[in-house]
């Protein structure tokens, strides 16, 4: 079965133009989408205190939990939360709620007691920006740009019916013409990914616009009754303070009732609502190793009393759904390996993505570029190729800048801006898009190879120690990140030498041809 050609023309065009438009937004959201997935286990590298192993019982981190939390509770937050140690953060992190609803971190060490305020929020920061979130208005554009990813998912099955196998084998990176290849490229990727696409786009979607669409499902489907469609997504609201002064809830006990109630997960979290009053909340999240969607919650009061609980994957089909989307987005079930092949993954979406704009640019090079397909041209070399850039710069300046700078998780994230947006102000400044991509991906591929051995030199260890595995995975990932970028740089010194050395010859050889006939 295949489309008319009047239809497949519609298709094409609009698969086409959506494509352009939501280009680098996508390629942002999947590009960065394989840190994301390693936000965690960056923890040791960003922050050097977390290279020592866990070195208290979870009775010990309790005991100083628990004194934080009397602590904490003079001030009456109206949200606060613990974490216990874990292999990653072998110390205590404390959630604050500041102005404006932003989030403040800091440490305890869960022997001494001793604290010190964030220095480094690499992972979560990348985790962040993979919804575009520090972007004003960003979480919003990454939801319709999810959108976007399923329109083009569909457009461009309709596109291949009758054809999805032939495509999917029909690669020809011999043929001279550029626009040959990247057509070949495009569609090998998109029907390889196409069930990435389809899974976040969906997934993302949801994540993204979920607090921009909820107060209008609330008032349209709830009658503005919040508190029911808290019921329905099986995340019951927390009632407010009472005013009442209340010593802090007993963690300790808080602990044992949820390990008691889920003994399969792996409880590290207090989350603490109405501190330090009477009507204090406490919500201790599980996670379930194995499970695609793997969260438990117990929900308790500051007597200890069961408020409500949830199983891993709910207990209607809403939540179930929404459980088992949020588990395969942020590979929950997955180990190392299995976060590796997501990462992978993305990295092939990212790069369908961009080669669906340099099939258009080459296409429209044919009938002499337009303004807007310059524009594109040099977006895609700034914005793709820059970011890279701008990931590898951040790592750098996690190397680079002093521990006790002032306002250092800042300065990380100023000098991620800064790269990527001097990247776009040099491809714009640069006459050919290609060359200036060229460049920033030799500059984006160095850094990453030359990152594990700053952070070797400066802590006076061995690089790739096997004797540290969270450091030699994030090594061996960057190392293998900056080789990925090198050869895409090299490859495109070679498609720029051969396609005009190819074209020459065909010229020459026509007259040939035509003088033999």
């Amino acid at each position: 079965m295949k489309l008319s050609p009047r239809s497949y023309a519609i298709f094409w065009d609009a698969h086409a133009w959506a494509g352009a438009v939501a280009s680098i937004i996508l390629f942002a959201v999947f590009f960065l989408g394989a840190f994301a997935l390693f936000a965690e286990e960056l923890a040791p590298w960003q922050e050097q205190a977390f290279r020592a192993p866990v070195a208290a019982t979870d009775d010990e981190a309790l005991a100083v939990a628990q004194r934080v939390a009397e602590r904490e509770a003079i001030a009456r937050p109206g949200w606060f939360g613990i974490s216990l140690p874990t292999d990653e953060e072998p110390w205590l992190r404390i959630w604050r709620l500041g102005d404006g609803g932003s989030l403040a971190y800091s440490f305890v060490d869960p022997r001494s007691g001793e604290s010190f305020e964030q220095r480094s929020d690499l992972g979560d920061f990348l985790n962040q920006m993979h919804f575009l979130e520090p972007i004003p208005y960003g979480q919003l554009v990454a939801g319709l740009a999810s959108l976007v990813l399923l329109f083009l998912a569909g457009t461009g099955l309709l596109l291949q019916l009758g054809s999805v196998v032939k495509e999917l084998l029909q690669f020809r990176p011999h043929v001279g013409r550029r626009r040959v290849f990247w057509s070949d490229a495009h569609k090998v990727v998109g029907v390889i990914s196409l069930p990435f696409f389809l899974l976040f786009g969906l997934s993302g979607a949801i994540l993204c616009l979920d607090p921009s669409l909820r107060p209008a499902v609330v008032a349209s489907l709830f009658d503005g009754d919040d508190a029911a469609m808290s019921d329905v997504t099986e995340w019951p609201r927390i009632p407010g303070p009472t005013g009442v002064d209340a010593p802090a809830p007993d963690l300790r006990a808080a602990y044992r009732i949820a390990t008691e109630r889920y003994p399969n997960a792996l409880h590290r979290w207090f989350f603490i609502a109405n501190l330090g009053d009477e009507n204090t909340v406490i919500d201790l999240p599980g996670e379930q190793d194995g499970r695609i969607a793997p969260f438990t919650n117990v929900r308790l009061a500051r007597d200890g009393s069961l408020l409500w609980a949830r199983d891993a994957g709910g207990d209607n089909l809403y939540a179930g759904a929404a459980a088992t989307l949020y588990g395969l987005h942020f590979a929950s079930f997955a180990k190392l390996g299995g976060k590796a092949v997501y990462a992978l993954l993305a990295m092939l979406a990212s790069f369908g993505i961009l080669s669906g704009n340099l099939l258009w640019i080459e296409r429209r090079r044919i009938k002499r570029l337009g303004r807007f397909d310059r524009i594109l041209a040099k977006l895609t070399s700034g914005g793709c190729a820059g970011l890279p850039l701008a990931v590898a710069a951040i790592f750098l300046a996690n190397q680079l800048l002093p521990l006790g700078a002032d306002g250092r998780v800042g300065l990380e994230k100023l000098v991620f801006f800064a790269a990527w947006g001097g990247a776009l102000a040099y491809a714009f400044a640069r006459g050919k898009a290609a060359e200036s991509a060229r460049h920033l991906l030799f500059a984006a591929g160095a850094l990453f190879l030359v990152v594990p051995l700053l952070d070797a030199l400066r802590t006076g260890r061995l690089p790739f120690d096997p004797r540290a595995p969270w450091l030699l995975a994030t090594e061996g990932g960057l190392v293998l990140l900056g080789c990925l970028v090198l050869a895409c740089a090299v490859a495109i010194a070679r498609l720029e030498r051969q396609a005009p050395v190819r074209a020459n010859l065909q010229k020459v050889a026509a007259p040939d041809r035509a003088a033999a006939a």
